[in-house]
């Protein structure tokens, strides 16, 4: 049973918005002296009504109305103000309404106060929407849509109008799409907003989106609304934002809503519980706002069998309802409905269907009153209104097609003297092509001459590089002999002879790698066939232990027996492995662990070596597969970096058609991925 109500929680409440956006609009209109004194003026308005103390702030509102002129922005403030005074009396608000729309008849207006025609605009829909013409006041929602289309800011004042006509059809899951819409804008326009006028219309906002979700059956959402919203009231209590006032009226407002909430799922404790919280909050009763919560607590004891509080609780709620009517006029429908069902439970039918009649003959007439606004289709108003719009447009477009016509003949003769340049021009163009080809052709030749100088420097670098091993193997050798045979050299002697034999090694595996890699040609065919890629991983990862062990390190392959072939040159591939794997042992620390790993992936195999070595620093990344790159480094037990592997493990791989890539962490390691297409024949 719903018997919440959409509404804020004091008088003031429902103008408050409309005037803190008046006002901010309205900040700069002019500098001279008689605006800053109705900016002050309209200031302590807007003080008055959030103190409650609404009637008061009309008495200055009227004594300022002979100061406002009739070309002043301020003048649109004061009549909407008194528009929204007057919703009780709904001729006095058109008139007002219709008084601030004057102001914008001049268009310059319109454009250059858009904040204020914007709540202009939404002031004389509301106007309507009480005068019962629905569609009149689409007409003006849909004006104001247009101009936060146009550039006028969303504050989301839009969206609560159009979240309140959906709500009065009951339509609720659109209502509460709209008020979550309102609640996500709030503050956007204006940061200048005090933080008790921003509380005061986001609390509103939440609470009447759990509303509408309640009403939908959403009591999940519902009641993640209404605990949103006392946590944006428990923020506001400890950051002194509010009076105590305020903070009690906003805290009984959710607590009753959790309260029958809880009672709709049946929680009767939990339902308890926030009702007993909201009854010992204390606070006036401004606007008949215990009405609903004295009514749930007579529903809950009556559900629950204490006949006696259910009936003080009845009592209650119907004192308030005859002193407060006008502003809760579902109340009374819901009271007799409630009461009804307390007799039936007390054994008192006769008395139950007297006001189950009652309760009937209200509806009825309730339904007789709304029935206009649940004919109205938004949608296809809006649509209709669009397309007037759209005809309005054509009709305009008409007007300029005379225009159009002498501005395309114009066109036309000056197109007539462009095509004539254009001509002219493509000659020149032909003539600079035919010069463009013939310096192309030139390039070619002369491209072609450096690959062949080029060529012709590569196998004199391999021979001088195959010249330099056997001198160098056999000064390493002899140093190797020396320092083996003869234990009679000086101490200096001997490492002298050991930087000999480590500096002709080191430069015998430089020149290795380069006879592998740099003096490659380029464009020679692979050798492929079918290759079992995880035995040559496996007989890789063999034959490094022994070097990972110099280290006190450990390999891990994660290897199983089933065979991974693919198209792929061997001894290449092997070279891959073998690089990347050195690499790992090289810059991890001692006593560090490497894992190798390989998957298949559909048509393609993964393969992975990580270390927990040092890692490779950001600013390395890009050059980290260049030749010779800089960004070398020794490893962790002094090992001479060549700058070369990892160039010619990308190239080998890129040329099997595969990819190389790499994550690093600074300190933690580095893992490098090797994929191959197990289906590509080379």
């Amino acid at each position: 049973m719903c018997y919440n109500r959409l509404r804020p929680y004091t008088v003031f409440y429902p103008y408050l918005f409309i005037y803190i956006i008046l006002f901010t609009a309205c900040e700069n209109p002019g500098s001279n002296k008689e605006s800053i004194t109705l900016k002050r003026q309209f200031e302590n308005v807007d003080s008055l009504i959030i103190a409650s103390k609404g009637d008061s702030a009309i008495k200055i509102l009227l004594k300022l109305r002979p100061q406002i002129k009739s070309n002043d922005p301020y003048i649109t403030v004061y009549y909407c103000i008194m528009a929204d005074r007057s919703r009780y009396n709904v001729p006095a608000m058109q008139v007002y309404a219709d008084s601030a729309l004057a102001f914008f008849n001049d268009k310059n207006n319109a454009d250059k106060y858009k904040e204020q025609y914007l709540q202009t605009l939404l002031t004389k829909g509301d106007a309507c929407m009480l005068d019962g013409r629905y569609n009149q006041a689409l007409h003006y929602y849909d004006s104001g849509k247009r101009l936060l289309i146009n550039g006028s800011c969303d504050d989301g004042i839009l969206s609560a109008r159009m979240a309140d006509i959906y709500f009065a059809q009951k339509n609720y899951a659109l209502a509460a799409k709209y008020w979550g819409q309102n609640y996500n804008h709030l503050g956007a326009c204006n940061p200048m907003l005090t933080r008790e006028k921003l509380f005061f219309i986001r609390q509103s906002a939440l609470n009447n989106a759990g509303v509408a979700f309640e009403r939908n059956g959403q009591l999940d959402s519902a009641a993640f609304y209404y605990n949103r919203d006392l946590k944006l009231i428990q923020q506001a209590d400890r950051d002194n934002i509010l009076t105590k006032f305020y903070i009690n009226a906003s805290s009984i407002v959710v607590y009753d809503n959790l309260g029958g909430l809880a009672i709709k799922k049946g929680n009767y404790g939990e339902a308890n519980r926030c009702l007993t919280i909201a009854l010992n909050t204390p606070t006036v009763d401004v606007d008949g706002m215990r009405i609903t919560l004295y009514m749930k607590y007579a529903d809950l004891n009556t559900r629950t069998g204490n006949y006696s509080q259910a009936a003080e609780a009845f009592n209650k709620s119907r004192k308030l309802l005859d002193r407060y009517w006008k502003d809760n006029p579902d109340a009374l429908l819901k009271w007799n409905k409630l009461y009804a069902a307390y007799l039936f439970k007390i054994k008192q039918p006769e008395k139950a269907y007297q006001y189950l009649d009652t309760y009937v003959r209200l509806s009825d007439s309730l339904q007789a009153s709304t029935s206009k606004i649940f004919r109205l289709d938004v949608d296809r108003e809006l649509t209709t209104l669009h397309q007037q719009q759209t005809l309005n447009e054509l009709k305009q477009q008409d007007k300029l097609k005379l225009i159009y016509l002498v501005a395309i003949t114009i066109a036309a003769v000056l197109l007539s003297v462009i095509m004539v340049l254009i001509t002219r021009s493509l000659k020149r163009s032909r003539k600079n092509h035919h010069n463009t080809v013939l310096y192309n052709g030139q390039l070619k030749d002369t491209l072609a001459k450096l690959e062949s100088a080029n060529q012709n420097y590569i196998r004199m670098m391999r021979v001088m590089a195959h010249d330099l091993r056997n001198p160098l193997w056999g000064i390493t050798g002899l140093a190797t002999m020396l320092l083996d045979e003869d234990e009679h050299f000086s101490e200096d002697s001997r490492h002298a002879l050991k930087l000999i034999e480590s500096t002709g090694s080191n430069t015998m595996d430089m020149i290795n790698e380069l006879l592998r890699s740099g003096l490659d040609d380029e464009n020679a065919p692979i050798a492929a066939e079918e290759v079992n890629l995880k035995k040559l991983l496996f007989d890789s990862v063999e034959l490094l232990r022994f070097k990972a062990k110099t280290k006190n390190q450990e390999i891990i392959f994660e290897n199983d027996d089933k065979p991974v072939i693919a198209h792929v040159n061997a001894e290449k591939m092997w070279r891959v492995f073998n690089n990347v794997i050195v690499n790992a042992i090289k810059f991890s620390f001692e006593g560090g662990t490497i894992k190798i790993g390989m998957q298949v992936q559909e048509n393609q195999v993964l393969i992975h070596v990580e270390d927990n070595g040092i890692g490779i620093p950001e600013k390395n990344r890009e050059s980290i597969f260049e030749m010779f790159t800089p960004s070398k480094r020794q490893g962790t037990g002094g090992e001479q970096p060549f700058g070369l592997g990892l160039s010619i493990t990308k190239k080998i791989i890129e040329k099997h058609g595969g990819k190389i890539w790499f994550t690093s962490e600074v300190g933690k390691g580095t893992v490098f991925y090797l994929q191959l297409n197990l289906n590509t024949i080379l």
